[in-house]
């Protein structure tokens, strides 16, 4: 009769992550493995590295301006806590500005 029981179980909060912050930041961490990656490639290239290299970056940056927007919505998620969103936002703003920083010295030098 005990194990057909209901146990009471209790609730502190209704809240849970936000999976929309946990993809976010996964997407960024991703972001800037790549980013690493292909520094590493270029500083061992002397610079000299294909077209399919600048393509692949350009990409890279447009995933890196969408993930900002899509932390950036993560946040707005009023039944989840706050963390990973928050995570996400800081995250995507760094790749956001490796990838765009990158491409903007481009231009410059």
């Amino acid at each position: 009769m005990l194990s057909r029981r209901k146990r009471n179980r209790y609730k502190f909060t209704e809240k849970k992550q936000s999976k929309k912050g946990i993809a976010a930041l996964i997407v960024a961490v991703i972001s800037e493995i790549v980013y690493i990656v292909f520094l590493n490639a270029a500083f061992r290239g002397n610079g000299n590295l294909s077209m399919y290299y600048g393509s692949a970056g350009i990409l890279m940056l447009g995933i890196s301006l969408a993930d900002f927007g899509f932390a950036i919505r993560s946040l707005f998620d009023e039944e989840s806590f706050m963390t990973f969103p928050r995570l996400a936002v800081f995250f995507s703003l760094i790749a956001l500005i490796s990838w765009g920083g990158t491409y903007v010295m481009g231009f410059i030098l």
